[in-house]
């Protein structure tokens, strides 16, 4: 066969290939009408949003979803996504590219966003996408089919997506700023240089070799060194008892009701246990862990009162029957992953990758339901349930004393534990409730090739809130203490954290693009997004009729025909200039925040 031949698919398609097959220049499908919203039409998020399929066959395939993993059909906090995907379960091998709303006119190296699990682009980073969005900078967010899917085929759609992302702007070279899971996905696809070894031989076959096509990476709440969450606190387990409803995947693999001496009445979890032999709702998940020996196992200190009260405790991280369940034990766990966190820190990101790490250290989160800790704790709820504000405030400082934390509590955060607003996560180890401190800012996970970490943060933040910190959502979260002091007082502490760190500003100030970022003046809009004109803010003009066009748009309706509302009672007509503009620009983050639907994320 004449050698040419293998040549001519390159001559009819873009040169910004990934996944062989995957075309960049053609999405599915384009959106610029109600998608391009909040749910609710009251703020335009984005100019529009593609949906883009990659056909490979041999690294994408069925994913399995339960009804906490299938995206909603109408929901806030995943504003249009099912329509966008045009299903609930979406395949494996599409993603969603939203598009900022103001790329018509940015310049500057691309920006794309990659979201954790339980998380989509138009959620975690809607604050940061349009505070960077407003300053100029061209602005994309991924969303995964499902967030909990497999790590190699979430690095071949950020592949994919930067492929398509160059292809729009013509630029050689983007910016990837990662959240929690997401991150990893970003190292794996910067770590992937010809002839590294992943332990996954299709994905070593088919999966995009690194391009020389990224600049800067922030990764924010990453656990680079793993996580073992699942196992260290293995109470947690009862949130996903039920496959259908299961939030994560169960350390144990069979649960006894009754004590495992009754053997034969046992409750079998292997559809939503780590293991994929029978079901494997969460095939992410096996591949993010690691042992943390370093710290102590809850179950092994006692003083932690009913923090300490986890079931069987030390079989479910060893493995092994203990006195109600079964459990593989972490390691064989890991093995099941592949031992990916590992195989990460050898392969090693390319070594001109500018690379800045965030790692939070306040374990404090908020508490989305009372359920959330007596389905945690069981009957020791009781106990957290009325303790009182000294009895938490000396249970914090003790925590501090030994060093399992490494930040204090204020007053009115310990009248939020005492409410059951409030709720203390990962405390064996300083942490951001979630992933260990140390683990955010493991180095060695991407340095074995020569890449130079330019810094290494630590902020006083729990994991989701990294991402939100600003002055802006500083102030709206002191509006709602002040407005009701009894019930949101928690909000004040955390609002002057939002200040201080200001996690939002540094990521501006990490990807600057000198070239065409403007000048800060110390105004009061440097974290909030806006500068000297009215694009702060989320326009709410109405969708163009676009019809179709060559990128496969279609014509959506508009968000607010069924409203009876008009532009007056709008955001955009607020009036106060660049200052609100920021302000609204960043509203929809703080709503996001405070409305968030627990769910854990990794």
């Amino acid at each position: 066969m004449n050698p040419m031949f293998w040549l001519l698919p390159s001559l009819f398609v873009s040169q910004a290939m990934a996944t062989e097959g995957y075309d960049p220049s053609a999405p599915t499908k384009t959106f610029t009408g109600q998608e391009t919203y909040t749910q609710d039409g009251s703020a335009k998020l984005w100019s529009a949003v593609e949906r883009h399929e990659d056909p490979d066959t041999r690294l994408f395939g069925p994913i399995e979803y339960n009804t906490l993993t299938a995206w909603p059909e109408e929901a806030d906090y995943a504003p249009w996504i099912a329509d966008l995907f045009g299903s609930t379960e979406p395949d494996s091998s599409t993603f969603l590219l939203h598009i900022g709303a103001n790329e018509a006119t940015a310049t500057g190296t691309p920006i794309l966003f990659v979201h954790g699990a339980g998380d989509n682009g138009s959620r975690g980073f809607a604050g940061l996408s349009i505070h960077m969005d407003t300053r100029g900078r061209p602005v994309y967010a991924l969303t995964f089919p499902n967030a909990q899917q497999d790590m190699f085929q979430q690095a071949e759609i950020v592949a994919d997506a930067i492929a398509r992302v160059k292809e729009r702007t013509g630029a050689k070279k983007v910016d990837l700023v990662g959240h929690s899971k997401g991150g990893i996905a970003v190292g794996i696809y910067i770590s992937n240089a010809k002839g590294a070894e992943w332990g996954d031989t299709v994905y070593e076959d088919v999966g995009t070799v690194y391009r020389d096509d990224v600049r800067k990476v922030v990764l924010m709440g990453t656990p680079l060194g793993g996580i073992d969450t699942g196992f260290r606190w293995p109470s947690a387990n009862l949130l996903s008892m039920d496959p259908e409803t299961a939030l994560a995947p169960t350390s144990w693999s069979e649960y006894y009701a009754y004590g495992t001496a009754y053997y034969w009445l046992v409750e079998d979890l292997s559809a939503q246990d780590f293991f994929p032999a029978d079901g494997d709702l969460f095939p992410g998940q096996d591949q993010l862990l690691a042992r943390h020996d370093e710290y102590p196992l809850p179950g092994s200190l006692p003083w932690l009162g009913s923090y300490a009260l986890q079931i069987d405790w030390y079989t479910s991280y060893e493995g092994g029957f203990g006195f109600y369940t079964y459990s593989e034990g972490i390691d064989a766990a890991i093995e099941s992953g592949d031992h990916l966190i590992s195989r990460l820190a050898a392969n090693g990101a390319d070594p001109e990758i500018q690379i800045y790490l965030l790692g939070g250290e306040n374990p404090l989160m908020p508490n989305g339901t009372e359920d959330f800790l007596a389905l945690m704790f069981g009957e020791a709820f009781v106990d957290m349930a009325t303790a009182s504000s000294d009895q938490w405030a000396a249970f914090y400082a003790s925590l501090v004393g030994d060093g399992l934390v490494s930040v204090g509590i204020t007053e009115e955060e310990v009248q939020g534990l005492a409410q059951g607003k409030l709720m203390i996560g990962e405390v064996t180890g300083p942490s951001d409730g979630l992933v260990f401190t140390t683990s955010a800012l493991n180095e060695d996970a991407l340095n074995a090739r020569g890449a130079v970490i330019v810094e290494a943060r630590t902020a006083n933040l729990s994991h989701l809130d990294l991402l939100y910190a600003s002055p802006v959502t500083a102030a709206l979260l002191e509006a709602e203490a002040a407005a009701d002091p009894v019930e949101d007082g928690w909000k004040l502490a955390l609002a002057r954290r939002y200040a201080e760190e200001d996690t939002i500003g540094w990521v501006r100030e990490a990807l600057a693009d000198e070239a065409t970022e403007p000048e800060d003046t110390g105004g009061p809009d440097d974290s909030g997004g806006g500068g000297d004109d009215d694009t702060g803010e989320p326009d709410t003009a109405q969708p163009e009729e676009t019809g179709d066009d060559d990128s496969g748009a279609e014509e959506d309706s508009d968000p607010t025909d069924d409203t009876g509302e008009d532009d007056s009672g709008k955001a955009c007509s607020t009036g106060g200039g660049a200052d609100a503009g920021a302000a609204l620009g960043l509203m929809f983050a703080a709503a996001a925040l405070l409305g968030r639907r627990k769910r854990r994320t990794g």
